[in-house]
């Protein structure tokens, strides 16, 4: 999910041609500010829309860390720094200027043009500074206790095994209802044929429909499906442990989204998009059956 106002969205979405982008990959996206600190500055960004550091769920997290690693060796290889500054601001109080959370890898010298980042000195208390270890070591500790233990490397392959049956249970399916269609098909347009009866040809034409519609949903649940795979394999996002729910692999929608209506539920549920009818697997087979059906229509009618 990107943000239309997101002026980093822009750029995940290839929509800033000035951009200065030096990587990207399924889940980051990495580029020169406009205006850098320092040559060699470079900005990462998660493709999805996440305004801060508290929005970022923990697979994200891992691909920019990732992404981070391999782009920190990069800028040490192309700039020959004599250090690196790894700096993620969160609000407007941290400088947060641009509400999409990114991390800025920044190399450093000696002299250079950015300077100090810390304060020379503070003068907290011994007491104050106690108080806020012991407050934050027990959020840390009722955080652990209530965060999801991770899931074993074991479990999210009997997972992909489990949508990988679906995927090809779905696939045969579609296979199935083109080997029931073709005997059904030759039956009816035959006897059309040699008995000179319209109606049959128009009852085979009228199987060919009902069962190409059969084989468009085959073949969305079976994209849907693909899908799902594809997210828990990456971990783009989080999903119930063994779901085989396609809808788990959707973003939510935003609070604010209005409300679908019933009949667009009902046309999004049970009548597959056009990628669908204009398929390899679909349109090609379907069509052919339709123009041979009109022309024993014809025949059979004359």
């Amino acid at each position: 999910m990107v943000s239309e106002a997101c002026e980093f969205c822009e750029i995940v979405a290839r929509e800033d041609p000035d951009v200065r982008e030096v990587y990207r990959d399924e889940n980051v996206v990495a580029f020169f500010p406009t205006e850098p600190a320092v040559l060699g500055h470079v900005l990462v960004v998660p493709r999805r829309h996440v305004p801060d550091i508290w929005g970022l769920e923990r697979g994200e997290a891992g691909h920019l860390a990732r992404a981070a690693l391999l782009l920190a060796n990069a800028i040490r290889d192309a700039v020959r720094p004599e250090g690196l500054n790894v700096i993620q601001s969160n609000g407007e109080a941290a400088t947060q200027t641009v509400p999409h959370l990114h991390v800025h890898l920044v190399p450093r010298c000696k002299d250079d043009p950015m300077g100090p980042i810390w304060p020379a000195e503070t003068d907290y208390p011994e007491e104050s500074k106690e108080r806020t270890m012991l407050d934050v070591r027990d959020a840390v500790q009722r955080l652990n206790l209530s965060a999801e233990p991770p899931i074993a490397p074991e479990d999210r392959r009997k997972h992909l095994d489990y949508i990988q049956a679906v995927v090809t249970r779905q696939s045969a399916a579609s296979a199935s209802a083109k080997g029931w269609l073709l005997p059904i098909v030759t039956a009816t347009f035959g006897f059309a044929l040699t008995q000179h009866s319209w109606p049959l040809a128009a009852l085979g034409m009228v199987a060919v429909m009902l069962f190409a519609y059969l084989d468009a949903n085959y073949l969305r649940s079976e994209k849907q499906f693909r899908r799902l795979y594809n997210t828990v394999a990456r971990s783009s996002r989080k999903v119930p442990l063994f779901t085989l729910d396609p809808v788990d692999a959707d973003e939510p929608l935003p609070d604010d989204a209005p409300a679908m209506s019933k009949w667009k539920k009902a046309l999004r549920t049970y009548v597959p998009d056009r990628s669908i009818w204009t398929s390899w697997s679909i349109a090609p087979f379907y069509i052919a059956l339709l123009l041979l059906g009109v022309g024993v229509l014809i025949v059979s009618a004359s």
